[in-house]
């Protein structure tokens, strides 16, 4: 008969669960939009499992309290490296909100279907209030919210142009798509001592530059600069050519790094990894989950 899994066989959520495996700091803490659920389908699950695969010590806070005394995001102390946002399987306001703008029946990963579970967009709420909280502690943003705000995108819900979601959230940098590689990567530069602003040549990553000379490597002949943010609300056809650009790329095996003018300063996405080959999903996905 198997026997049910053991508190300590999942990744912990709370102070106890991370006394239990003798861990007085984290290395990583993880903050998740959905409820916690270990299994591969999850993107929180799946970072946090490959990053403990690698000898790092990761919890998960899934769902965290983002009213009053913020005590969720304080609650498992500071991390050793940095905080991750994970904020869901669905994009926030789609899981939240139909095509119409009408309240959803329920949300689809929130225990019982409850609509007070997490904030709209939460990457942005969570990061804020990390930053308050840990100013000093880098923030790196995932998951498919992130992913899409990357440049400039048009918001349904507020029938508006939005810049890149680090400019609004305050986070350092945002890993895009499948994150296994880039979020390693990021852990291991951190370990080795380096500061968040020297591994702006990780690929895969997405950061903002203050000056034209803080980019990685200055603008070359190579990489593809964007219309500026102010440019695409003051002209349609600058955000449809940017637009294409970005579907391109996203769709290239040897993609060009995309840059593009916010507000005086530049965002830099850096080209991605190649597709993970089938050893490395499977390897993945072959974690032990529960």
């Amino acid at each position: 008969m198997t026997q049910p899994p053991r508190l300590s066989d999942f990744l912990p959520t709370t102070k106890k669960e991370c006394e239990l495996r003798g861990w007085e700091q984290l290395d990583v803490i993880l903050f998740s939009g959905d409820a916690y659920v270990d299994h591969p389908s999850f993107g929180a699950a799946v970072i946090g499992r490959v990053l403990e695969a690698h000898g790092y010590k990761v919890a998960i806070v899934p769902q965290p309290d983002w009213h009053g005394d913020y005590r969720d995001f304080k609650k498992l102390g500071k991390p050793r490296l940095l905080f991750g946002i994970a904020p869901g399987c669905m994009d926030s306001m789609v899981n939240k909100y139909t095509a119409n703008k009408r309240l959803r029946a329920e949300d689809a990963y929130s225990p019982d279907g409850r609509h007070d579970c997490r904030p709209e967009y939460p990457t942005i709420v969570y990061s804020r209030i990390l930053k308050q909280l840990y100013p000093d502690v880098p923030v790196a943003l995932g998951g498919i919210e992130a992913s899409l705000r990357r440049v400039t995108h048009y918001d349904y819900w507020q029938d508006k142009l939005m810049r890149c979601i680090l400019c609004d959230a305050g986070a350092d940098l945002i890993i895009y798509g499948m994150g296994e590689k880039a979020t390693l990567q990021l852990c291991r530069e951190l370990d080795s001592g380096k500061d968040i602003t020297q591994t702006r040549h990780i690929p895969q990553t997405v950061y903002i530059a203050n000056k034209e000379a803080d980019i990685e490597g200055g603008i070359q002949e190579c990489d593809i600069l964007l219309h500026s943010h102010a440019e695409c609300l003051r002209n349609k056809r600058a955000q449809a050519e940017n637009f294409r650009h970005i579907e391109e790329q996203s769709n290239s095996i040897h993609a060009q790094r995309i840059i593009q003018p916010v507000d005086g300063r530049f965002v830099v996405v850096n080209a991605p990894y190649p597709p993970m080959t089938t050893e490395e999903l499977d390897a993945s996905f072959d974690l032990p989950y529960t």
